[in-house]
């Protein structure tokens, strides 16, 4: 008994087959490029955060160690800043972020104020979180600067931009702090290079 292939019946099944294989692949193909992006953009948008961390760790330990008494208080913390773009290489800190040392004082038991800010060079605008000079800080809660007391700010401000666009995340601008007393003695007063 001869068997006859039926040339309807193959070529709806091969259709099918071919547009299953298109489906398939597409799904494959958008499974791949998202998991390759995840696995470039995720990694980089951790790094840029924890080396901003470590950047506000270090600059306000760095200036609070600074010593007054020296003199050039307003060199050590240019030096510093520059430091501070190295820390966040290979990312553009004098485009894409700037770095704010606040130092918060209570000289008279009349409440904590802003005493000085010093900012780092650059063309990327930003404000600190903490006030302006001579302001009533903004504190996080539970952290009181008592009389006499002096508290050293480094805020670390980077404009985020995802090199593929926002498929796996937004343009942002993103934001870290650290607090640190001084080690010798306050710097309340406004740096100078003296």
């Amino acid at each position: 008994m001869a068997v006859h292939a039926d040339p309807i019946r193959n070529n709806i099944y091969g259709a099918n087959e071919s547009g299953s294989v298109a489906v398939e692949m597409a799904l494959f193909l958008f499974f791949f490029s998202t998991l390759f992006l995840g696995a470039f953009e995720v990694p980089r948008y951790l790094l840029i955060g924890q080396k901003m961390e470590r950047a506000s760790s270090t600059m306000a330990d760095l200036v609070a160690q600074v010593d007054p008494a020296l003199g050039n208080v307003a060199g050590k913390i240019d030096d510093l800043f520059v430091a501070a773009n190295r820390l966040l290489s290979p990312y553009d800190m004098t485009t894409e972020g700037r770095v704010i040392i606040t130092s918060i004082g209570n000289p008279g038991g009349n409440g904590a104020k802003v005493m000085w800010q010093k900012t780092s060079p650059g063309s990327f605008t930003a404000t600190s979180k903490i006030g302006a000079q001579g302001d009533t800080p903004n504190l996080p809660a539970g952290l009181i600067v008592r009389n006499g007391e002096n508290i050293i700010i480094a805020e670390v401000i980077f404009h985020y931009e995802p090199l593929f666009a926002s498929l796996i995340y937004d343009e942002r601008t993103l934001y870290t702090r650290s607090f640190t007393r001084p080690r010798f003695s306050n710097l309340t007063s406004t740096p100078t290079n003296n």
